[in-house]
Order: structure tokens, then C-alpha cells, then sequence
């Protein structure tokens, strides 16, 4: 027997469209129940039946199921990949994307099936959807698989959703063909994951473009737009800061503000350099070398945004500010660097010392993302 229980994948913000459909599909089933015997009736009339086409019920269809198990299954799946989908998509893009992906899945059912006059019912065309989705969107995630052998020798591996949803939609494909038309509906299977691909690469290259970049997790966590992403501009080198001609009187932490309020980036960051450079750079202000990091980030100057943290952390490792700024270069060193051995400790420092609740949980996200990446890049793998 071989079961999915879970994934370890954080998630940033509340996924309520997501516990919204899975509490209407359940509602719906012992709504269900309290029919006794009209429940075959109450298929007819709300499933989609290909022979009697209709458009309402390609939406109406995914929301019903025909026993407990059917429900179980379907909503197990659900549970595991729909929450990181609505984190990636936000709320408005969950829900527009899993009922496409339903709708989808109903259509591909309907083109090789269109003189059936069963009822075609089950969420599990769209959550077919969400998996493909899930697999591109987080292809090194770890699916939790637990499997039981001989009714005495069980464990749990772990796998890669890549993997994962990959062997599933070839097991899909494989039991159409050699089965053929059966009870189960493969042909919505196959359509959803393939609607879930498609439309989740569109998504990742047109709209997301750079889901894990670093202004995505500076973000507001609990904002879920996720549709767009923050606007990143090119960042080009400062020019040498000798070949540069800045006013030698002017206080670094008043030249960098200036910079800072013309929108001249490459400006401040050159006094930042010729004021990280001097032997008094314990004058540069806390709180000005966060928000030129800040800004750095936002036009993906990732590699110097780091550095003006590193320096940060080095000349006021007593601050306050000294814990945001810990998160935010682990962050930066984690995501856009693949830097891990250097971003965990970072992270760990914000984790044990950050007095806001929230910084401390992406921290521990953030670390958590890490260690699987540290894990042994084989398709499976045994839980330690």
C-alpha cells in the first residue's frame, strides 16, 4: 500500500480559498448523503453528463463525490499540494486556476467520451490540475509517501513532487490505454495535469516570471498577490569610486539619503562603498544601510544589497536592526545565490534573536527550504 501524507513545503500565507473548497466539497457530500436513494438523481442533475452537455455543470461536477473514499482521496491530494499553489497564485489565482483546471479536465473527458450518458463526477480533474501546477511551480519539494509492505514493514520516503506527479501521470496514461473506459475518469486526469502544466509554465515565465526571487519573501507575507511580482529594473555597476567625483565633506549617512530620495541608487551606493572602505565606518546609521539594501533588493542589486548588510552586521552587531538585517542577508545569500552554508547561520541568528513573530517564522521557513535542499539529490529518499 502506498499513501502521500504530507509534503515539506512551508507556505507563507493562510490558504483560505483552499480550506473553502475542500469544506464545500465535504459539505456537499453528506449534503449528498441525506438523500438516501434520490442520490442517483441528484448525480443526473448536477454531474456532466457528455451526452447532455452543459456548461453550468462543468463546474457543478467537480464538487461532487460518490463515497467516502471517493471524497477522501481526492480532498488527501488536495490537502497536500493546493496551499502551496494559492501561496505561489494568491487567492483570486487559486480559485480562478482550479476551476480552469476542472473545467479543463471535464472538456478532455467530454472530447473522448461525448455519447456517455454516465454522469462524470469528482474534484479530481481540477486537483489533477493542482498537481501538475505544483510540480512546476516547486519541482524539489519533497512529497511525504508512506508505504506498508507484507502487513508488518512500513516507512516513509520522501519525493520529489517532480517525481512524484511525474510517475502518477504516467500511471494515468498507462491504465488508460490498457484498461480503456473504465468507472474512473483517466481522460480528466490526463487533461487536468496537462492544463496544470502548460498553464503554470505560462504563468512562471510571463506573469510570476521569478517566484523565488528575494523581494518576494521581503514582501508583505500575508498580502497574496501573488499574480505580480515586485518590478525589477536593471541594475548596472557603479561606475569605480575613483573615477567618480563625490564631495569628500558631506556625511556618508546624508550623501546615501540623498541618493536614496533622487532615486539615484548608483549614486548612494558609491558613498556606501567610499564610507565602507574608511577606517570610521562604524558612522554609517543603522537604519540608512537597511533601507539602501532595501532599495538594492527591489532593483535586484542582490550582490550588493549583501554586502551593504554584510558591513551592517559587522560594524553594529549589537544593534537592534542587527537581527533584520541577519534575515535579510541569509535571505538573500539562501535565494538568490544558492549560498546555503553561508545564508543558514544568517538565518539562525534571526531565528533565535529577531523580536518579530513573523520574521522568525519565514526565518524558520527559510531554513527549512534549505535543509531540503541539502538533502541527497536522488529522486527518493529515507527519512533520517
Amino acid at each position: 500500500m502506498i499513501l502521500p501524507i504530507g509534503d515539506d513545503n512551508p507556505k507563507e500565507i493562510t490558504p483560505y480559498v483552499h480550506y473553502g473548497i475542500m469544506a464545500v466539497n465535504v459539505v456537499v457530500f453528506f449534503y449528498s448523503l441525506s438523500l438516501g436513494w434520490r442520490v442517483e438523481d441528484f448525480y443526473k442533475a448536477w454531474g456532466l453528463v457528455p451526452a447532455s452537455f452543459s456548461g453550468v455543470k462543468l463546474f457543478t461536477s467537480m464538487y461532487l463525490h460518490g463515497d467516502i473514499w471517493h471524497l477522501f482521496g481526492n480532498m488527501l491530494f488536495l490537502w497536500i499540494v493546493g496551499d502551496n499553489v494559492e501561496d505561489r497564485l494568491g487567492h483570486v489565482g487559486y480559485f480562478v486556476f482550479y476551476h480552469l483546471a476542472g473545467v479543463a479536465a471535464c472538456l478532455a473527458h467530454v472530447a473522448f467520451s461525448p455519447n456517455s450518458p454516465l454522469p462524470l463526477i469528482g474534484a479530481s480533474g481540477a486537483i489533477s490540475g493542482m498537481m501538475g501546477a505544483y510540480a512546476v511551480f516547486f519541482p524539489n519539494a519533497k512529497i511525504k509517501i508512506w508505504y506498508w509492505l507484507f502487513f508488518f514493514f512500513t516507512n516513509v520516503v520522501y519525493v520529489s513532487a517532480k517525481w512524484a506527479v511525474g510517475l502518477w501521470f504516467a500511471e494515468q496514461i498507462l491504465l488508460r490505454t490498457v484498461l480503456g473506459p473504465t468507472g474512473v475518469a483517466y481522460d480528466a486526469h490526463i487533461g487536468g495535469i496537462v492544463f496544470g502544466v502548460a498553464a503554470a509554465f505560462f504563468l512562471r515565465k510571463v506573469i510570476l516570471k521569478k517566484p523565488d526571487t528575494v523581494s518576494r519573501v521581503f514582501g508583505t507575507a500575508r498580502s497574496g498577490a501573488r499574480w505580480g511580482q515586485v518590478e525589477e529594473v536593471p541594475w548596472t555597476e557603479p561606475a569605480p569610486v575613483a573615477a567618480v567625483e563625490l564631495e569628500t565633506e558631506l556625511d556618508p549617512n546624508t550623501a546615501i539619503a540623498r541618493g536614496l530620495r533622487a532615486g539615484d541608487l548608483q549614486l548612494a551606493y558609491r558613498y556606501f562603498t567610499r564610507a565602507a572602505g574608511a577606517a570610521d565606518r562604524a558612522r554609517l546609521d543603522e537604519t540608512v544601510l537597511l533601507e539602501l539594501g532595501q532599495a538594492l533588493v527591489m532593483v535586484g542589486g542582490y550582490g550588493h544589497a549583501a554586502r551593504v548588510y554584510e558591513v551592517m552586521l559587522e560594524t553594529h552587531a549589537e544593534s537592534p536592526d542587527a537581527a533584520e538585517a541577519a534575515f535579510r542577508l541569509g535571505t538573500i545569500l539562501s535565494r538568490a545565490f544558492a549560498d546555503y552554508d553561508r545564508a543558514r547561520p544568517w538565518l539562525t541568528k534571526a531565528l533565535e534573536t529577531h523580536d518579530n513573530v513573523q520574521r522568525r517564522r519565514q526565518a524558520l521557513d527559510e531554513i527549512k527550504r534549505i535543509d531540503a535542499h541539502l538533502r541527497r539529490l536522488t529522486p527518493f529518499r529515507r527519512r533520517p
